[in-house]
């Protein structure tokens, strides 16, 4: 399985590229931020967590997170993203790592049957913040534009002021740097050009079909060898003792 890893700046389109890669390419798309919201739900773990850290942001009647005031608290204090990464990040890991492990099985299946390996993107907006998938990642792709056009977006599909949307773009990492750190970037910059964009993510497409589908089946077939030698081990032992 080729595992590639789709991020970008805020407001650079990264959803969109993400919409065409499963409905023109029908590649499957894990999605962080879909991980996240069931995370969120109301009442959830990590949702009571929440509430207990900061009571405001979380509705005591029905549970539910209160996205706007948690999004306003966030983005203007390191710290609580610190802490909120303390209660959120485990869960992701976990469930992230669930879809992974099972698509990873689904196409060992498909591999046996003479199927070439399937391309699975990891939609995750701190791919490379978090730094924690780009160790699963065969590579990672990057949604960039310039800082102009994402303030422009922001204002018109949030409703931002100017402050409001630089203060949310200088809360992530740099664009300059996660493009340094990408093996491919897809350019996004246009205002209206969409099939600049789908031609993009064509020529993306063929390039992660070349990727190396390796990294994951030395670390998770290494796993299985490994389970599969302690069975047999305690099985052996158990034999030797019956055998008494």
């Amino acid at each position: 399985m080729i595992l590639i890893g789709l991020t970008g700046g805020i407001a650079c389109g990264k959803s969109s590229v993400s919409k065409l890669l499963a409905e023109e390419h029908h590649i499957e798309i894990i999605d962080a931020d879909l991980i996240v919201r069931e995370l969120q739900a109301p009442n959830a773990p990590c949702t009571r967590q929440i509430a207990a850290r900061w009571p405001h942001c979380v509705d005591p009647a029905t549970g539910e997170l209160l996205r706007p005031a948690m999004a306003r608290l966030v983005f203007s204090d390191a710290q609580v993203r610190k802490e909120l990464g303390k209660i959120m990040n485990p869960a992701i890991f976990r469930a992230i790592m669930k879809r992974i492990v099972a698509a990873w099985w689904r196409d060992v299946k498909r591999i046996v049957s003479s199927h070439p390996p399937s391309i699975v993107v990891l939609d995750a907006p701190t791919l490379l913040e978090t730094k924690t998938f780009t160790y699963f990642v065969s590579n990672s792709v990057v949604v960039s534009c310039s800082e102009e056009r994402q303030i422009e977006r922001l204002r018109r599909r949030n409703n931002f002021s100017k402050e409001e949307a630089v203060q949310r773009i200088q809360s992530q990492m740099p664009l300059s740097v996660k493009r340094q750190l990408a093996g491919y970037v897809i350019e996004n910059d246009s205002a209206d050009d969409f099939d600049a964009l789908r031609g993009a993510v064509q020529d993306c497409v063929g390039w992660m079909s070349q990727q190396s589908s390796l990294r994951l089946s030395y670390m998770f077939g290494g796993v299985v060898v490994a389970g599969v030698s302690v069975v047999a081990v305690v099985c052996y032992v158990g034999v030797k003792l019956f055998a008494v």
